[in-house]
């Protein structure tokens, strides 16, 4: 719909610039005559206020869409930053658990471990 509707725009203009009958042929519009083609009322009805005014929406709706593009690209940026961050934050935490753990003898190198106490039984 947005396709036929922008078709049709650019047509009008073009039929305003070189006043040249435009027709439809079935679901598409052509300059040349087809079999069954009708001719179409290309031109603007509108008058110079409302297509300044039209202009100046889209301008305005031009501004409006640069800056919210400028907002997703930064919001983007700090979410991979963030995203970065979080994953060198994960892989030094996960380096420095494989690294604590290790296991170091309480009374020197050459001590034998205690033998563990048996658990007392219960009558």
């Amino acid at each position: 719909m947005k396709r036929i509707a922008a078709l049709l725009l650019l047509l009008a203009a073009a039929a305003a610039a070189h006043a040249v009958p435009i027709y439809r042929c079935g679901s598409t519009y052509s300059q040349a005559p087809c079999p069954g083609g009708k001719v179409v009322d290309a031109t603007d009805a509108r008058t110079a206020a409302q297509q300044a005014e039209a202009r100046g929406v889209a301008a305005k709706e031009r501004r409006q869409l640069t800056e919210m593009e400028r907002a997703r690209k930064a919001r983007e940026a700090a979410s991979a930053a963030s995203a970065a961050a979080d994953a060198k934050a994960s892989a030094k935490a996960a380096k420095k658990k494989t690294t604590s753990h290790r296991i170091t003898p309480l009374h020197g190198p050459s001590a034998p471990a205690a033998p563990a106490k048996p658990a007392p039984t219960q009558k």
